[in-house]
């Protein structure tokens, strides 16, 4: 039994109500039996005997037989007749010791009254066995009986009687308090079928609903106030159901749409806790403070200032900042409580405008770069060509000489153009390949024989190693060239910047068992590239090693080699990587699809 349960406080207050209504009713029954009852019946038999004396007073006919007759017939009065003080009847102590339970009080009180043979009449209490303080009646009164004068009457009333009625009120009072013991069990056990059992269940069932658990259903059984809330319970539970999933398919796609969006979001409240962040704004605090993880986040000093500003004008602060490379937008957004007074959170929204940034600094990287390289070649053709035009040259040899060499830097212009164009059209996804089928040995070697004087005069190694079994490949020869040309050039350029005593680049195409490619691998032990470039080096007009711009040979080049690079690869369903560590060296991979040979005479078909 809980006793801070309803249904004991139900029961016990209703037990207590009933049991004052029971005690009192008990008690004041008693007290109108005492002072109604007993008073009644004591006005009763006085008037009795009043009456009686009256009769015997006025009758001179009284005799023995009359007080013997009247003894007998009356059970709660008794009489005894005195003729010059003897006892004419049998005597009164006698007939009272038989008829109750009365101490010797009552014996004395009748003899005192025989031997002062005076009229009286008392009216008093005595203590019986079973009640301390009864009421009686003892009255004197002289009568003449034949004539003789000195004869009297002693009458008694006794009230032990409405003891034994008190006795069995009592009896009867404790046989119904039992009965109220017996009932109040039953009515507890009926409170806690019916009204007990079903509220744990309501309750069991409602915790359930907290947790989402719909599984069970209010049971409703009879027309009363707990089964429309059972009914009520049910409908909420199909109403919470349908919301609950409506809100956390929501909450789901809000959850994906913030995890999944560029900017970065964080939430703070006015203690600057943080509350929701995703990738894009853990990011942007790792990059704002190098020392914080992803573990432990924590508001950095300057955003804490913003927050505080925008906390106090109750307003929307925009501003730039940079950690390092990394650039970004922040707005700081107040959201506010119901009142739309006071500000309880700040949402903040960062984006990451790096890539804007390093774009634009290519795109001027690009044209300062193609400016140079257009520039240089323009100039030689024109003085070239006006030393032409003004006879400078004196002889044909001269002249030819000339010429060829506008014809060189033009083609070197045309050539940059053609870049430019390819890429344009590769990255707009205007590609077409014309696939064929190519002597690996005699494609890397012919390539490979073009870098032979720059590597020469460079002090460059140059060596090829074709793994046993790959013969030929099936691919676009002229982009694949110009691939392969990019690469090598760019190897052989690094590796004489690295001013080593045993420069070296190795060409080595082999087989890739863990992924079935065709991995060919342009390894050189130059300069190599610093890691905060190597994400960085595939994207158009990007150029690395920006610390040594200002030797000539790094100069050299628009930034659109290694895109272009990338795209040719792409189309040919491979890809490209690099492995670098910066002034040891560099490896530039090209992964092809190895390709069955029935597969690839139908490729060729295709093209």
């Amino acid at each position: 039994m809980k006793f801070n349960g309803l249904i004991w406080r139900i029961w016990f207050i209703s037990m207590l109500l009933i049991g004052f209504c029971f005690i009192s009713t008990t008690y004041f029954f008693d007290l109108l039996y005492q002072e109604r009852i007993e008073k009644q019946y004591v006005s009763d038999y006085e008037d009795i005997i009043l009456d009686m004396e009256n009769t015997l007073e006025s009758n001179e006919q009284v005799s023995r037989e009359y007080v013997q007759n009247w003894n007998t017939s009356h059970k709660h009065i008794s009489m005894a007749l005195y003729i010059d003080d003897k006892l004419q009847t049998p005597a009164l102590q006698e007939i009272v010791s038989n008829r109750a339970d009365y101490d010797d009080t009552i014996t004395a009180a009748i003899q005192q009254a025989i031997e002062t043979n005076k009229d009286s009449r008392d009216i008093g209490y005595i203590k019986t066995k079973k009640n301390p303080k009864t009421p009686y009646i003892l009255s004197i009164k002289h009568v003449q009986v034949d004539g003789n004068d000195n004869a009297f009457i002693v009458s008694f009333a006794g009230f032990s009687f409405l003891d034994d009625i008190q006795g069995n009120m009592h009896k009867w009072a404790a046989s119904l308090f039992v009965l109220y013991g017996l009932l109040a069990v039953l009515f507890y056990l009926f409170l806690k079928k019916r009204l007990g059992e079903p509220l744990n269940e309501l309750k069991d069932i409602a915790f359930d609903y907290a947790v989402n658990d719909f599984s069970r259903q209010a049971p409703v059984e009879h027309k009363d106030e707990l089964s429309q809330l059972s009914m009520a319970m049910n409908k909420m539970a199909k109403s919470l159901e349908t919301t609950g999933t409506a809100t956390r398919q929501e909450k789901e796609l809000l959850a994906n749409i913030v995890s999944s969006i560029s900017t970065g979001i964080l939430y703070y409240n006015q203690d600057k806790t943080l509350l929701l962040s995703n990738p894009s704004g853990v990011e942007f605090l790792e990059h704002a403070d190098k020392e914080q993880t992803a573990v432990e986040l924590h508001v950095p000093d300057f955003l804490k200032s913003k927050i505080d500003e925008v906390i106090r004008i109750s307003g929307k602060v925009e501003f730039e900042y940079t950690a390092d490379d990394w650039y970004y937008e922040v707005s700081l957004i107040p959201l506010f409580d119901e009142d739309l007074t006071s500000v309880r959170g700040v949402l903040v929204s960062v984006q990451n405008i790096t890539k804007e940034r390093r774009l634009d600094k290519m795109r001027v990287d690009f044209i300062n770069n193609i400016s140079h390289e257009l520039r240089t070649p323009l100039v030689m053709i024109q003085g070239y060509s006006e030393a032409i035009v003004d006879d400078v040259a004196e002889s044909r040899d001269e002249k030819n000489e000339m010429a060829q060499i506008i014809g060189e830097e033009s083609k070197r212009m045309n050539r940059m153009v053609n870049e430019m164009l390819d890429l344009s059209r590769m990255e707009a996804g205007y590609i077409q390949l014309f696939k064929e089928e190519v002597d690996l040995k005699a494609f890397f070697t012919q390539l490979l024989s073009r870098f032979h004087t720059m590597a020469s005069n460079g002090g460059i190694t140059l060596s090829l190693e074709i793994e046993t079994g790959l013969t030929s490949y099936f691919m676009d020869k002229d982009k694949m060239d110009q691939v392969f040309v990019n690469l090598i050039n760019n190897a052989i350029r690094h590796t004489i910047m690295g001013q080593k005593e045993e420069g070296s680049v190795k060409v080595w195409v082999h087989f890739d068992h863990l992924v079935d490619d065709i991995l060919i691998e342009i390894i050189d032990n130059g300069t190599g590239i610093p890691e905060k470039d190597v994400p960085y080096i595939f994207d158009r007009f990007y150029k690395a090693d920006k610390s040594r711009a200002t030797q000539s040979s790094n100069r050299i080049g628009t930034g659109i080699g290694l895109s272009l690079v990338k795209s040719i690869v792409e189309a040919h369903e491979g890809f490209v990587d690099i492995k670098s560590k910066e002034a040891q060296g560099a490896t530039f991979r090209v992964h092809l699809p190895y390709v069955e040979e029935n597969e690839q005479i139908n490729d060729k078909g295709r093209d």
